[in-house]
């Protein structure tokens, strides 16, 4: 009547059955280590980056402060050039060129423009014009022969000549350029200056101008010396 316990319940070779044992074993340890090893690498990545970023940043603005000081130290050097050079006389350079045929200079003649003085060495044509800013072009223009004052008798002399500057007196009825005009012939020594009648009302005006230049003083380079002075 009693059923043998062993038809329930699995023999002890039915549990030591090979194919039982050959089943695959999930290995948790290893897919922990995959995961911490992508983790790492990620980490080590974003480390790089913020390293290089920070690099670049720190480059730029070194790079940057250097330049800065560049310029302070240029700046720096050039105001102390100025200042070296702070209460000197200041040179207003004129031109002066001169040919076989025609000596040319220039000078100032108002607070905006300056004066062409033009020579003519074969007949003592001596001639200034000046250019208006606002306008650009010649819109005065004075004459004057030199060979009177210099005492030429005939044409073809040799000239040399320069500007100079001298605050004249002046008044709405005799308005006076800056420059003088000084011409030297070379042959006898003699020179003179002369000065322009330049009206600066007229140019703001945009009016033209022409006239006569006129004689300020004449001398000689080469004096008689006469010994009874010598005495």
């Amino acid at each position: 009547m009693h059923e043998n316990s062993s038809d329930n319940f699995p023999s002890a070779s039915s549990q030591s059955d090979p194919t039982l044992t050959a089943l695959p074993v999930a290995r948790t340890a290893t897919c922990c280590g995959l995961l911490e090893t992508k983790t790492l690498q990620r980490c080590g990545i974003a480390l790089l980056a913020i390293v290089a970023v920070t690099a670049t940043c720190a480059a730029t603005y070194f790079a940057g402060a250097a330049r800065q000081a560049s310029q302070q130290n240029q700046a720096q050097s050039q105001s102390n050039t100025i200042a070296n050079w702070a209460g000197l006389p200041i040179a207003n350079a004129a031109a002066a060129v001169s040919s076989e045929k025609f000596s040319m200079c220039t000078g100032p003649i108002s607070e905006q423009t300056e004066a062409l003085f033009v020579l003519d060495h074969n007949s003592g044509l001596l001639q200034c014009s000046v250019l208006y800013p606002r306008l650009g072009r010649f819109m005065a223009t004075y004459t004057i022969n030199v060979a009177d004052a210099l005492g030429m008798e005939a044409k073809g002399g040799n000239y040399i000549m320069a500007t100079g500057t001298a605050d004249f007196p002046s008044s709405s009825n005799r308005p006076l350029g800056f420059s003088v005009v000084y011409v030297l012939d070379t042959a006898s020594g003699n020179y003179a200056c002369y000065g322009i009648p330049f009206d600066r009302i007229s140019m703001k005006s945009n009016r033209p101008q022409q006239g006569v230049m006129f004689l300020v003083g004449q001398g000689t380079a080469n004096p008689v010396v006469d010994r009874d002075d010598l005495r």
